[in-house]
């Protein structure tokens, strides 16, 4: 069974991979946040046909998802054996994670978000501070962080993720046993009657022989 994460935690990394071998530390929040807002943000080209009295949306593209969401650092009022939390070094500790420049990777660190169901990888878009309460001296109390955080996603994992099979694009595949040319174009085109002009574009003299490890190319056809 799975461990459920009891508090938010800010894991960060050099590369976007997520791996443990390029990870650069983590921060636990003292609060977990009371709300999150999850966008979904997705693109279409509008076009209307000649005639036509409304234009059809046509799908293209989905935009990275957005995580946005408030944390609190709060010394005003804690328990005994927590008087020495510092809102200060914990505000420069969070930033210098999550947002500072990173001269190892000549970026910002990737990051990680994870609480019980919510795992959620990205890089920190915006981020701001406000300071709500002072010392007499002027030291930060307590401050709220705004954060919103931006989808990264491996492009070998996001290929794997969306397993395209549009017939608009170009596909190189792999044979493997057992595959035919009719059904690969099945496969791509949803009609495996293009086999002959697939079989044109890659120089195939037998489709039946195909051979485990070839790779076919199947490219846009006019339909």
């Amino acid at each position: 069974m799975a461990k459920v994460e009891n508090k938010l935690k800010i894991t960060a990394y050099k590369k976007d991979t997520f791996s443990n071998s390029d990870k650069v530390g983590e921060f636990a929040v003292r609060y977990n946040p009371s709300s999150i807002d999850h966008k979904y943000n997705i693109c279409f080209d509008e076009g209307q046909a000649v005639g036509a009295s409304a234009s059809e949306n046509k799908f293209r593209n989905s935009k990275p998802e957005e995580i946005s969401f408030d944390l609190i650092f709060d010394n005003t009022f804690i328990a005994e054996d927590e008087k020495n939390f510092d809102v200060s070094k914990a505000l420069k500790d969070f930033k210098k994670l999550v947002v500072d420049f990173n001269g190892d990777i000549h970026r910002t660190n990737y990051v990680r978000l994870s609480w019980g169901e919510l795992s959620f990888k990205g890089q920190v878009k915006d981020i701001s501070f406000t300071y709500t309460a002072f010392t007499a001296k002027g030291i930060p109390l307590k401050a709220t962080a705004k954060l919103t955080f931006v989808e990264v996603v491996n492009i070998a994992e996001r290929l794997a993720e969306e397993n395209k099979s549009s017939p608009d694009l170009t596909h190189i595949i792999t044979v493997k046993e057992g595959d035919t040319l009719p059904g690969l174009c099945y496969k791509i085109y949803s009609n495996p009657a293009y086999y002959l002009e697939v079989a044109r574009v890659n120089k195939i003299d037998n489709f039946r022989k195909l051979r485990a490890g070839d790779r076919v190319i199947l490219p846009p056809l006019n339909r």
